[in-house]
């Protein structure tokens, strides 16, 4: 069954999901045409060679933008890229009048979102996110950010985009390991605010929805429910001063395992470093804030036969615990956590014992 064009309405832009959402586009760069000076689409060496051709293809209007391309994965959201960025745009004549359209995962909307927000002060853009984590969780929110020395997304802005458009057809070009690691975006979202997703989600194992086409009404309908369920949080809290801080659980240490392994130029993805998060950090809610650890076994369940277990180690506990140190939400060197008092709802600004953060990784060891 087609999904042809649904659109979610948010206070500053729209999000248009489904089959015809380039029909869509293609009008609106019409009229972009008549207002903007110049368009210019991002893209990374893998979105080049395996999305741009269709998106081109569904949108005409984008065989006249000017392409500009950097190498992918994560090691490649950095300020040196982001400077490359802001000189290839200035030295191909773009302006203030100029839209920027980012192609590709989280990596691209938040470098080039970033790389828009600083432009000229600030000039339009576009997020057409072409993995599950650029379309469920990314693309959506307006945050932007870099890495820094290591540490993930240090530097950033909040700058909304004019526009959003998912078609779930991208996500028939990734390898199963990235649309995996989106499935992690999506179990955290379920546990922080909504029992009833959660339950919905986890009557298929996630080998059994790696399985399904992505013709099916599932995968439509997976993005539609993460989605609503962010869009509703951030919409009551554009700036992360208070209830978007829920999307954080499983990132507070999801953060300082990606940042390890990023530093030992050994990367894991976003969504395995995730997952892990979210089971130490479930470990840490049954002592914390009292999740029932039936509750706490269900959780595991699902996620390690999915996801296996990173190999983490005792050494590494004095620099995990030293980076998580740098998380955002912190205050006063505590380090702050979203934690669960049980599935579908999350509780923000957790600051815990480092003895119970420690038994945390150790009761993850031990899985």
């Amino acid at each position: 069954m087609k999904l042809s064009a649904r659109t979610v309405k948010t206070e500053r832009y729209p999000i248009h999901i489904g089959e015809e959402v380039f029909t869509v586009l293609q009008k609106e760069l019409k009229h972009y045409r008549k207002t903007k000076s110049a368009i210019f689409l991002l893209t990374d060496s893998n979105t080049f060679r395996f999305c741009l051709p269709a998106l081109v293809s569904k949108c005409p209007e984008l065989g006249k933008a000017v392409v500009i391309t950097i190498d992918s994965g994560e090691e490649s959201k950095t300020l040196r890229n982001a400077e490359y960025l802001w000189k290839e745009l200035a030295g191909k004549q773009a302006d203030r009048h100029s839209l920027l359209i980012n192609l590709g995962g989280g990596m691209i909307t938040d470098l080039g979102g970033y790389v828009a927000s600083g432009f000229h002060r600030g000039i339009d853009t576009i997020h057409i996110p072409t993995s599950m984590i650029g379309q469920i969780d990314a693309s959506i929110g307006g945050k932007t950010g870099v890495n820094l020395d290591g540490l993930k997304n240090q530097v950033g802005t909040f700058f909304f985009p004019k526009g959003v458009y998912i078609w779930p057809g991208f996500l028939a070009t990734l390898d199963p390991k990235h649309l995996r690691s989106g499935i992690a975006e999506v179990a955290k979202t379920a546990l922080v605010k909504d029992e009833q997703f959660w339950s919905w989600l986890t009557k298929r194992s996630i080998e059994e929805m790696l399985a399904i086409p992505f013709e099916e009404r599932f995968w439509k309908d997976l993005i539609l429910k993460t989605i609503r369920i962010k869009q509703e949080i951030v919409s009551n809290d554009p700036f992360e001063h208070n209830q978007r801080k829920l999307l954080n659980f499983g990132h507070t240490i999801g953060h300082a395992i990606e940042s390890i392994a990023l530093q030992r130029d050994t990367p894991v993805l976003h969504g395995e470093a995730v997952a892990a998060g979210v089971i130490c950090e479930s470990f840490l809610s049954v002592e914390q804030t009292g999740l029932d650890p039936v509750e706490l076994q269900s959780i595991i369940a699902w996620l390690m036969p999915g996801f296996g277990k990173l190999p983490l180690i005792y050494e590494d506990e004095s620099v995990r615990m030293d980076l998580m140190q740098h998380d955002k939400k912190n205050r006063q060197q505590e380090i702050r956590f979203t934690l669960l008092s049980r599935i579908g709802q999350g509780k923000i600004n957790q600051v815990c014992d480092p003895v119970w953060i420690r038994d945390a990784f150790r009761n993850y060891y031990d899985l």
